[in-house]
């Protein structure tokens, strides 16, 4: 019997010898560690990764007053393939300032050939605009926008003028007319 507890206990020590632990400085600054026959290497600190950098300002390419005090910035007007994309950002001091825009009533205006173009239309025969409020007859629909103190951005997707065509201009209810905007291709 007690060669048998004499037996498990030396087996016991030959087990916790192997299992000790012996460290390694590399070249490399890392450390190797041993343990019963694996070797585990500690991995480097990452270098910190720098500060996600925030989107640049829109820049503003013009800016008309609109309905109830509010200010309408034109953002962005960029031909991509055959659609021309008007980009804007409303905003208002007023608190509680939502502007209802007549789809029918929005259009871009060729400078060069004085055509109004009206805003394109899906295959289901919906306005391509932001926010689009759907009514009993397309006469009706309406681009919502909320211009609070947090400004709010609308676009709307028209045909694109041909490219004989610099400039355009365009017009929203109740905002002044931007006229001879650059288009961006």
């Amino acid at each position: 019997m007690q060669l048998k507890i004499f037996a498990l206990t030396g087996a016991a020590a030959l087990m916790l010898a192997a299992c000790t632990t012996k460290e390694k400085q590399t070249q490399d600054g890392t450390t190797n560690t041993a343990t019963g026959g694996v070797v585990r290497e500690e991995a480097k600190a990452e270098t910190e990764t720098p500060p996600v950098t925030p989107m640049p300002a829109a820049t503003v390419i013009q800016s008309q007053p609109g309905p109830d005090g509010s200010q309408v910035d034109l953002l962005s007007v960029k031909v991509t393939g055959d659609i021309l994309t008007v980009t804007l950002r409303c905003s208002s001091a007023e608190r509680y300032n939502r502007e209802t825009i007549r789809v029918a009533q929005v259009s871009v205006i060729d400078d060069a050939t004085s055509q109004r173009i009206g805003v394109l239309k899906d295959n289901e025969g919906n306005a391509m605009v932001s926010n689009l409020s759907r009514s009993g007859s397309p006469d009706n629909d309406n681009m919502m926008v909320d211009c609070t103190s947090k400004p709010g951005v609308m676009w709307a997707k028209f045909p694109a003028p041909p490219a004989t065509s610099p400039t355009v201009s365009i017009n929203l209810p109740g905002v002044a007319p931007f006229d001879g905007i650059p288009v961006q291709r």
